[in-house]
């Protein structure tokens, strides 16, 4: 249990445990049958995605990454990495060990901010699976240009944070 956002987690766990204990001893008992069987679903997925960030972290050339969204990229890796970023079609599973790849390849930080923006908030593959057969172009259209500039913002907002705050 190594560092505090693990410790954060185990303390929401047992108080969560602890009001669902008072309303029905029983819900503790199932709440955790429930995360069991949620973490045997999850698991060997997650070790299979881990698995192939590593490979691919083995694989991809260090040089292009670090050319074209390197810290030193500025702008145009931010940019860069915003439209890459929307046109990838996962989960977090492979989303987030893809982005640690990236880091170690020499991706800068803002641009990898800009990057997560981009697969959370435009996800294009989502778009053609849900939002248009569901909610239609309009919406589709209005949804898309309002939210699309978030991504590359965010890559910029992080590049002045990182220059203003002395993070570790």
């Amino acid at each position: 249990m190594g560092n505090g956002s693990t410790l954060v987690l185990f303390a929401i766990a047992l108080a969560l445990a602890a009001v669902a204990s008072r309303r029905n001893p029983h819900l503790v008992r199932q709440g955790v049958m429930l995360a069991i069987e949620r973490f045997l679903a999850v698991l060997p997925r997650m070790a299979l995605a881990l698995l192939s960030a590593g490979f691919i972290g083995k694989l991809v050339p260090s040089g292009p990454i670090a050319n074209h969204i390197g810290p030193d990229s500025g702008i145009s890796g931010i940019l860069l990495a915003s439209l890459v970023g929307g046109f990838i079609p996962s989960g977090p599973i492979v989303s987030f060990p893809v982005v640690v790849v990236l880091l170690q390849a020499g991706a800068g930080i803002p641009q990898v901010v800009a990057f997560l923006s981009a697969w959370s908030v435009v996800a294009l593959h989502r778009v053609l699976i849900f939002e248009i057969p569901l909610m239609g172009w309009r919406f589709c259209v209005v949804r898309l240009i309002a939210s699309a500039p978030l991504a590359p913002l965010s890559g910029i907002f992080a590049e002045l944070l990182l220059k203003e705050l002395p993070l570790a």
